[in-house]
């Protein structure tokens, strides 16, 4: 059973007073991200562990609204508790390799274990119920929710500055079911075959095209990540060959950077109401290739600010809303108990489990005085 929200960490605490840090300048393209590293400064230790213990709270609250409501949430939000799962589980097994579980504080490396078991528990449980209630949609992407299959393991690493950048247009390129299609053949659900790692040249072409937007190019890493972590890497690699393609690298570089600029975007505009769910997204997908860009304080400060405190959940006012061409191309939503959404507490939970693991990296960083942050002040 999950913990009580009061019981191992204390919510609502006062952060203590930050330590005056001069403004950094933000990067405004991949061209300027190479430069970042050289204009931070390295934030102090206990302002570190303040937001990590801070943000270990929002995800296990966030995680018991789950496990309240396991048996009416959707696929999309096991999708979700898997990926804390999965990331957790990375990030607890290669800090045991380099011996560094022992130099977090106790409490820090008990609590990350308890909620990475946690998470485990909710996505068992959940994932019965959803094949009831979703049968035919669990039968078509049920790989996504499969234990293990988010286990990503990328080091911290930079954007490329020198990838093809695109100019925004709030435009959408393609709908959810044309990308579940594409992981049916994957999967090998679709229902024509029982192959998997099948990789149609409509689909390739369609899931690694360069100046889609929004929702269209976070479902392009979300495929990438997905051929890559259901064994199906040599097949990628014969399909960029094929394509004359410069690699998945630098396929990975590339979308991460285009959508970087529009999370950058987003913050510019004020965190539309109606895109909170994609800025949160953009940065969990993004987030398990290891790139630090994406992991600011002041983001931060505005995802754990969106939480319902005593819920756990995330929620939209403006629910259910569509996108000017009244499509359907996010994720699927649902809304559970109290009007918390299915979607948004998910990649709330993506976003805030990768802040986990890089606050954590960064404390361990400080300790070993290696000046390589990976969240900076803006």
């Amino acid at each position: 059973m999950p913990r009580s929200r009061h019981g191992r960490f204390q919510r609502g605490f006062l952060l203590c007073l930050l330590p005056l840090l001069a403004l950094l300048t933000l990067p405004t393209g991949p061209a300027e991200a190479a430069h970042v590293q050289q204009e931070v400064r390295h934030v102090p230790r206990r302002t570190t562990l303040t937001y990590l213990r801070r943000t270990l709270q929002a995800l296990e609250d966030a995680l018991s609204f789950f496990h309240s409501q396991h048996a009416s949430v959707n696929l999309d939000g096991v999708i979700g508790t898997r990926m804390v799962e999965g990331t957790l589980k990375v990030l607890l097994t290669n800090l045991r390799k380099r011996n560094q579980l022992v130099q977090l504080p106790g409490d820090l490396a008990v609590d990350i274990q308890s909620v990475r078991d946690l998470a485990k528990v909710v996505s068992d449980k959940a994932e019965p119920h959803v094949a009831i209630n979703e049968p035919a949609y669990f039968d078509r992407i049920w790989p996504t929710i499969h234990e293990g299959v988010w286990e990503l393991d990328y080091p911290a690493r930079n954007l490329s500055s020198s990838v093809i950048t695109w100019p925004y247009r709030h435009l959408e390129h393609m709908e959810e079911m044309e990308s579940d299609d594409c992981l049916t053949e994957l999967f090998g659900t679709s229902g024509k075959a029982n192959e998997t790692c099948v990789i149609s040249d409509s689909c390739w072409d369609k899931m690694t095209k360069l100046g889609y937007h929004m929702y269209s190019l976070t479902h392009q890493i979300f495929y990438l990540q997905l051929a890559e972590r259901s064994g199906c890497l040599s097949e990628i690699q014969v399909k960029i060959r094929n394509k004359s393609q410069p690699g998945l690298r630098e396929l990975q570089d590339t979308f991460c950077a285009n959508i970087l600029l529009e999370a950058e975007r987003l913050v510019q505009h004020g965190y539309p109401v109606n895109a909170r769910d994609l800025f949160m997204e953009q940065a969990g997908l993004c987030g398990m290739y290891g790139y630090w860009q994406f992991f600011r304080y002041s983001w931060l400060d505005r995802i754990l600010g969106w939480q319902d405190t005593e819920a756990g959940c995330y929620r939209n006012g403006n629910w259910p809303y569509y996108l000017d061409e009244h499509r359907r191309t996010k994720r699927e939503e649902l809304r559970l108990a109290n009007g918390c959404l299915s979607h948004m507490t998910t990649v709330a939970a993506s976003a805030l489990v990768q802040y986990v693991r890089y606050l954590t990296e960064d404390y361990l960083h400080s300790l070993a005085q290696l000046h390589v942050p990976h969240l900076y002040w803006d």
